[in-house]
């Protein structure tokens, strides 16, 4: 039989998974029953093509990469952290251009930057991310479950780990910086704001949420992580949805970056006290 002093001790984490299960279901039932937010009016055939050359180009790279993970033992090294991430705000600064000056869309009504108040985007962004939080935990660990001696985690969270452990601050700044910052606003711009908007004309919310989302995990091209970011997308997705803001996800989805790695932060320097997520 189980020993009662362990069931007990997991007591608090059975309390937090149902807490971040009730947040998420009372915004998705919200969506379903008062109507969703997210403007798709205004993305027309243009901006459809775009995405399918874009989703193309994804698959493509998505591809290569995990064709060239099979074959070698690859890891990311610092000094290509911060093109990448800025690979990603180029393709959204020429996709965010294209819109304001060629389609003469205004940026901030397509999006819903106006919707929420800055304070409240805090907010939103914070309450979302404790409540994902146990949720992510939950998935990753049923992760390691199934895939055991193949779990393996994403190369920029090794290297986050390692650069800590060596007290590497300006590495770790540029980590933080792709982590907490580029990278929340470039994807969340891609794959919310413009993937799922566009998709949603023309498929609907559910096939375009899931759609996106299974692009968006592809895209980390990182098996043992795929589950809980396909998870964080429709999360993401919901948060857009519920509130008509894209400043919403990106505050979520950056809360949640700068969370794990100050977890990872932690664990390398008190490795006996904290876990990594």
């Amino acid at each position: 039989m189980p020993d009662p002093q362990s069931i007990q001790a997991l007591i608090p984490d059975f309390v937090a998974v149902a807490i971040g299960l009730y947040v998420m279901g009372r915004m998705a039932v919200h969506v379903a029953t008062r109507g969703d937010k997210v403007r798709a009016s205004d993305m027309d055939l243009p901006e459809l093509m775009m995405t399918i050359v874009l989703a193309g180009g994804a698959i493509l790279l998505i591809t290569a990469a995990i064709l060239r993970q099979s074959k070698v033992e690859s890891e990311v090294k610092i000094d290509t952290v911060l093109p990448g991430a800025l690979f990603f705000v180029i393709i959204a600064g020429g996709i965010m251009a294209f819109l304001h000056y060629v389609r003469k869309l205004r940026i901030v009504t397509v999006f819903g930057l106006d919707q929420v108040r800055p304070l409240a985007v805090l907010g939103w962004a914070a309450g979302l991310c404790l409540a994902f939080l146990p949720l992510s935990v939950l998935i990753g660990y049923l992760t390691r479950l199934v895939l055991k001696d193949d779990f393996a985690q994403q190369s920029l969270v090794g290297l986050y780990s390692r650069v800590a452990e060596q007290n590497d601050y300006l590495a770790m700044g540029k980590i933080a910086l792709t982590a907490a910052v580029l990278a929340p606003c470039s994807e969340e711009f891609l794959f919310r704001g413009f993937f799922y908007g566009v998709w949603k004309r023309y498929l609907g919310p559910r096939r375009a949420a899931i759609l996106a989302s299974l692009l968006f995990a592809a895209m980390h091209t990182n098996l043992s992580s795929f589950p809980a970011l396909f998870v964080l997308a429709l999360c993401l997705t919901l948060a857009y949805e519920r509130t008509g803001s894209l400043l919403v996800p990106i505050g979520f989805h950056a809360c949640f970056n700068f969370t794990n790695l100050l977890v990872l932060y932690l664990h390398a320097r008190y490795p006996h006290t904290f876990s990594p997520p």
